[in-house]
């Protein structure tokens, strides 16, 4: 009885592979202009400010960084002038959070971290990308506000 079956099975595998070949290329060379894509949208995002303190003082030396982001060249560090500036590559998103560190202990003041949400709107994206999985370069400017620790 096996014998019986062998010539149907090689028959029906023959039968299908040629279907499935037939079928698989013609839907391979139509272009779809709507076609999925591969790949993770993104965006390129610039936060740059000043830090300073409840005196309005610059404060230097404050470890930047956007919360859940690690980069090449990154976290960045405010200069004597207090000011800073962070690139990061992400998901798009309408909400981050900067997070500022005093990690020179009294060098400078010993100051209290603070994290800082950050809300993205359309009117922040100063070039629009190609509207679908480049969504384009965005820029935020972003104060920061430190308190003495006690």
């Amino acid at each position: 009885m096996k014998k019986n079956f062998r010539p149907f099975i090689k028959g029906t595998n023959w039968a299908l592979s040629g279907l499935l070949t037939l079928l698989g290329f013609p839907g391979c060379s139509v272009f779809h202009a709507d076609a999925p894509e591969y790949g993770v949208p993104h965006a390129s995002y610039t936060f740059r400010g000043r830090v300073s303190n409840e005196s309005g003082e610059p404060v230097p030396d404050i470890k930047i960084e956007v919360a859940r982001y690690e980069q090449e060249g990154y976290p960045a560090l405010s200069n004597a002038e207090g000011r800073y500036s962070v690139q990061v590559q992400a998901f798009p998103s309408e909400e981050f959070a900067i997070i500022a560190s005093d990690i020179d202990g009294e060098k400078n003041g010993a100051y209290r971290n603070d994290t800082i949400p950050v809300a993205i709107s359309d009117s922040d994206y100063y070039d629009k990308g190609d509207d679908r999985w480049n969504h384009g370069p965005a820029q935020k400017e972003v104060n920061i506000v430190l308190k003495k620790k006690d």
